[in-house]
């Protein structure tokens, strides 16, 4: 896989990810980038990679409502934005950051994806990073 190819799917890849997670169709993830932590304990139930993508949106769902009652506003998890992925770390072998925007301000949170190819297959996992 060439690095422009390599770029061109990542991209692909975190754009699908980040959509779903705005769409709020959080066990979808698990054909896109799951997230790499076991985060089925959030919803109290057997760690598969489907619980683990139902556990984050539990998650992500519980902070953001936080966030409303302490801020006093409305916080969402907007759809991709180029200008959110740090472009310099699409490379194998690095952590691709992306910032997420709740409608269009930086949140305070960031999202690692790790890729991986393995037989021309690229494949990721996600954590969250404060």
């Amino acid at each position: 896989m060439t690095k422009q190819e390599f770029a061109a799917k990542a991209t692909e890849l975190i754009q699908l990810m980040v959509d779903t997670i705005a769409d709020k169709n959080f066990i979808k993830l698990t054909s896109s980038i799951p997230p790499r932590s076991l985060w089925a304990s959030f919803i109290d139930a057997q760690a598969t990679p489907e619980n683990g993508c139902l556990g984050f949106g539990k998650w992500l769902n519980e902070l953001l409502a936080i966030w409303e009652d302490e801020y006093d506003k409305k916080f969402v998890i907007d759809h991709f934005s180029a200008s959110c992925l740090d472009k310099k770390e699409l490379r194998e072998g690095n952590i691709v950051t992306y910032h997420p925007t709740s409608f269009g301000e930086k949140l305070d949170f960031w999202f690692e994806i790790d890729f991986k190819v393995e037989n021309e297959q690229l494949t990721a996992v996600f954590d969250i990073n404060f």
